[in-house]
């Protein structure tokens, strides 16, 4: 947040006039135009010439979008959010341009067929003018400042897409050059019965609204999650976009793998991935901000796991060799450490949620769950909050709750 406020301009240069305001959202206007309409000769008039890498890579991604069901597109510049995020160098990159502008511009679209609601992702276009017009020349001129530009399946390269009753799954063809990620499972009739297994599971209301994505290497997965941490431990992440228009609300729900760590995995492993994944968009209907993360990594690891105790024989090997600590994870334990230790915050998660529904049952797990969810914008720490719906929920504070589980291993 800091690095954005340092981001804008100041005074009156921290916004363009309203004349300057409703040209650059015309120009994103005919953009969203273009590619409803298949009409690329008018998205190409919505791009400057300033490097050609980047025109080359917008009509790439144009003849992609013809395969891309979109039941709605639209870009919307958001002036309010962050002001006009150019800098200095940045006009400086452009000094044969008579202004140039940063805002945030939200890409809202939805995929017929699935998306209910409009997935949102930002996009920090670089807006040019020049004669008095202006045109689109960058999308990746905010890159050393972390604010990546969302990027797509279809920005790597073309896609293809697979239905079943109850998914829709987009992956890359299987071409000379292309690593055919998508071929060494059938995901898609994976995902089906892993979805079968969370609707077994998780009574609380949610919508089966979710993609499939299967990227060729992990370069691709880093760029479309733009994570900041090592993969090489995680298989599969369930990914979805915020929308802030109307509170928070989760949408364009996305489960994308990590396909080079699927290599050697069996069919029932990959549908408890799958059901961990589902289980977390399935859950964020109910979630909110003070939800934290051993509960749920515990309850996805549970229902993946189709509450099989078995899962747990890591945690079991720890207790046996005396490295057991009697400590709920921390939410920082879940992406930092070795791949063992990070593990390790998982199985404790599990082992905890399996105590609490062991002891109380599923449906109060769900009800302390949606509880704890609803509580949005309050005043309270995480932990008081936390200590809060489990006090309601079994009688137990966080520190009463955290010894019953750590005395009830053996």
């Amino acid at each position: 947040m800091v690095v954005v406020a340092l981001g804008g301009t100041n005074g009156a240069r921290a916004r363009p006039e309203a004349d300057d305001r409703a040209a650059i959202q015309a120009v994103l206007d005919a953009r969203a135009a273009a590619i409803a309409e298949r009409d690329r000769a008018a998205f190409l008039r919505t791009l400057a010439p300033d490097s050609r890498a980047f025109v080359a890579r917008q009509t790439a991604l144009f003849e992609r979008l013809a395969t891309v069901p979109l039941a709605s597109y639209r870009l919307v510049a958001v002036w309010d959010r962050y002001g006009d995020l150019a800098r200095g160098s940045d006009r400086a990159r452009y000094d044969a341009a008579d202004a140039v502008s940063i805002p945030l511009t939200e890409e809202r679209y939805r995929i017929r067929g699935v998306d209910r609601d409009e997935a949102v992702e930002d996009i920090y276009f670089t807006f040019v003018r020049r004669d008095g017009e202006w045109l689109i020349a960058e999308d990746t001129d905010l890159d050393d400042l972390t604010l990546y530009s969302g990027r797509h399946l279809w920005d790597f390269g073309p896609v293809e897409r697979d239905r079943s009753r109850d998914l829709l799954q987009f992956s890359h063809p299987c071409t000379e050059g292309r690593s055919c990620a998508a071929t060494a499972h059938d995901y898609l009739a994976l995902a089906d019965r892993a979805l079968q297994r969370v609707e077994a599971y998780w009574t609380a209301p949610w919508d089966r609204d979710m993609i499939l994505l299967i990227p060729d290497d992990q370069a691709e997965l880093r760029r479309l999650i733009q994570a900041t941490f090592p993969l090489e431990d995680f298989v599969a992440f369930a990914y979805s976009s915020v929308d802030v228009s109307d509170s928070i609300r989760y949408t364009g729900h996305r489960i994308i793998l990590n396909p080079e760590a699927f290599a050697d995995r069996s069919d029932e492993t990959v549908i408890l991935v799958l059901a961990h994944e589902m289980l977390h968009v399935a859950s964020r209907y109910s979630a909110g901000p003070f939800v934290p993360f051993f509960v749920d990594e515990g309850i996805a690891d549970y229902v993946g796991s189709a509450a099989d105790p078995s899962a747990l024989r890591f945690f079991a090997n720890d207790v046996a060799a005396g490295r057991f600590d009697g400590r709920l994870p921390e939410d920082y334990q879940f992406t930092v450490g070795t791949g063992a230790e990070i593990y390790r915050s998982y199985q404790k998660s599990q082992s905890a949620v399996r105590f609490f529904i062991d002891r109380w049952g599923l449906p109060a797990f769900i009800r302390f769950y949606r509880s704890l969810g609803s509580k949005k914008v309050v005043a309270g720490t995480a932990e008081y909050h936390l200590s809060r719906s489990l006090k309601k929920a079994t009688g137990l504070d966080l520190e009463a709750f955290e010894k019953a589980w750590a005395d009830s291993i053996s």
